[in-house]
């Protein structure tokens, strides 16, 4: 690995944080930037420079990661990046975007002498916590062995796919095939649950089956546990699958289950939208439930934060906003307490919601 090259990081969302978290814990001299400065002055404290601006990422780093959320916003962070970048500097975008448009930006940094590389990676949250990501690269294989160190640290599958725009055609077909799987999921734990079934014997049935998945075996039994902490938003994979049927119609393929996957996730967006300005202060947060409820099932707390556009959890972490504590509350309460997380009682907790919810 080359020592003298200096890492920048655009974008510290879910995906982006723990990415460029990893190349500082790896030794790295790492400049970062983020819409919101509150994101960057973290790592700040924990080793990275914190920039301005892209432009200024471009003029300290040699080597440039960028994970932001779509066409538009890599658009415009590129349209500064290009003002401060140097020749010879390699760009890696592992947001996944249009590829058509990915290309346009590649010949735009090649005018410049820098090379730019599409880079989407898989993972979710998890994988970018752990440093466990696959990564599908298209552009020059060049500036892929250049960046492909860097590439392992956040990730342990990296492939060079081919040509610039390569590596998203490669991501839109993997998300197009993960939306269906959870469609699927979603309307055959319905029917099972209508049915009478336990949807942990179906899932226990499935995992000796041709209909194993490795999705459904992740996804699922946070499901059942009422976890709905988000690793990948709803809206991020609908603008996803707006992506796959451009490509379509593009390249003239038919894609109809995609199609209508794509209006009942835009439908879901749709709910959850209103949800999130009548939540107002509530809007995104989360919460943890621990102890008996007596006023109100756990189900219904759950509709009823979902409803605000919060969130219900497992676990107690320092990012936990709310433990809402009814009898007997166990380990989760200690954990809160240690934390420091702001706890409820069942009253003072049905007092927030109820009336926003109604």
């Amino acid at each position: 690995m080359e020592k003298h090259e200096r890492l920048g990081f655009i974008g510290l969302g879910i995906m982006g944080f723990p990415m460029a978290e990893n190349l500082l814990k790896a030794g790295h001299s790492v400049t970062v930037y983020n819409r919101n400065r509150a994101k960057a002055d973290e790592l700040g404290q924990r080793g990275a420079t914190v920039a301005s601006s892209p432009a200024e990422v471009g003029r300290r780093a040699t080597i440039i990661f960028l994970c932001v959320g779509d066409t538009r916003a890599v658009e415009e962070v590129c349209g500064s990046l290009l003002q401060g970048v140097e020749p010879g500097a390699v760009v890696a975008d592992a947001s996944t975007i249009s590829p058509e448009a990915s290309r346009e930006l590649a010949e735009q940094f090649r005018e410049r002498g820098v090379s730019f590389l599409d880079a989407p990676c898989s993972g979710s949250k998890g994988g970018a916590t752990n440093g466990t990501l696959t990564f599908m690269v298209g552009g020059e294989k060049a500036a892929f062995e250049r960046i492909h160190p860097y590439l392992s640290i956040m990730g342990k599958k990296i492939f060079h796919v081919g040509a610039n725009g390569a590596g998203l055609q490669v991501k839109l077909t993997q998300n197009l095939i993960g939306a269906l799987t959870m469609q699927a999921m979603a309307e055959g734990f319905v029917l099972a649950r209508k049915a009478g079934l336990s949807p942990s014997v179906v899932l226990e049935v499935l995992q000796a089956s041709v209909a194993r998945n490795p999705m459904i075996e992740a996804k699922l039994p946070l499901v059942l546990q009422r976890d709905f902490e988000p690793s990948f938003s709803l809206k991020w994979m609908h603008k996803d699958m707006t992506l796959m049927l451009e490509s379509a119609r593009r390249l003239e393929v038919p894609l109809p289950a995609t199609a209508l996957v794509h209006e009942m996730f835009g439908a879901g967006v749709a709910m959850v939208e209103p949800r999130m300005a009548r939540g107002g202060r509530l809007a995104g947060k989360s919460f943890v439930l621990t102890g008996a409820l007596t006023g109100v099932t756990r189900d219904e707390a759950v509709d009823l934060l979902a409803r605000l556009g919060a969130r219900v959890t497992g676990s107690v972490s320092p990012k936990t906003d709310y433990v809402v504590v009814g009898e007997r509350p166990g380990e989760k309460l200690e954990a809160a307490r240690r934390l420091g997380v702001p706890t409820l009682s069942e009253r003072e907790f049905l007092a927030m919601v109820r009336g926003r919810a109604a």
